[in-house]
């Protein structure tokens, strides 16, 4: 094998693998979430506080695992995909549900320590916020993909610009950020564009069906 070749393979290794877990990780996700009515029920504005508890609790469980998936970077850094879930959820359920899950993967973060932790966890607290913010902008109505993958790579330079902010000394700052972010930012927004592909297809074929019982006869 050629140095340019081996060259290539260990600067594209990263990307590819944590692509190919994204890949794994939304379409099990999104396998799993689409098919409950209960998170239906959130998505089509009919829940009740069960259907919001519970849709809360499996989008903060994914979001934990999507730490656990990731390419450990610097200084206990990893480069993972745990803002996706809080992104699509804020982006279905509104502020209040993605701050909630963005709770419950940020504090997870927190806990793992690491010199990036406190940096980290807010970014995915903030992540879930935001996008219920941009729910609440966009009047309940989901954003297409391209705007959401937008969004979402906003969210990681946000995330880049807290781990600058908040890690000390700077030089190790720096250096987590050019070890993860780059691969964040694909990852991620790859896997909300995805989720919102998939989300988009459930509120297309559901749709009807719902309005149709929601009818008098």
């Amino acid at each position: 094998m050629s140095i340019v070749a081996t060259a290539s393979e260990s600067l594209l290794g990263p990307y590819l693998q944590l692509f190919a877990s994204t890949e794994i990780f939304i379409f099990v996700f999104m396998e799993i979430v689409s098919k409950l009515e209960t998170i239906q029920r959130v998505v089509f504005k009919r829940a009740r506080l069960l259907d919001n508890v519970i849709f809360v609790l499996v989008f903060g469980l994914f979001s934990i695992f999507g730490t656990y998936i990731g390419l450990q970077g610097s200084y206990g850094s990893v480069a993972n995909i745990r803002d996706v879930t809080p992104i699509v959820a804020g982006l279905l359920g509104g502020p209040y549900i993605g701050l909630a899950v963005g709770l419950i993967g940020g504090i997870h973060r927190v806990f793992l320590g690491g010199e990036s932790n406190v940096a980290c966890g807010l970014a995915t607290i903030l992540a879930g916020l935001l996008a219920g913010m941009v729910y609440r902008y966009n009047k309940g109505r989901l954003l297409g993909p391209i705007w959401a993958m937008i969004f979402a790579a906003g969210i990681e330079l946000m995330h880049g610009g807290l781990a600058l902010l908040l890690v000390r000394p700077f030089a190790d700052a720096i250096d987590i950020v050019r070890t993860t972010i780059p691969e964040m930012i694909i990852a991620v927004s790859l896997g909300v564009g995805i989720g919102v592909v998939i989300f988009h297809d459930v509120i297309k074929v559901e749709g009807p069906k719902i309005e149709r019982q929601s009818m008098p006869e």
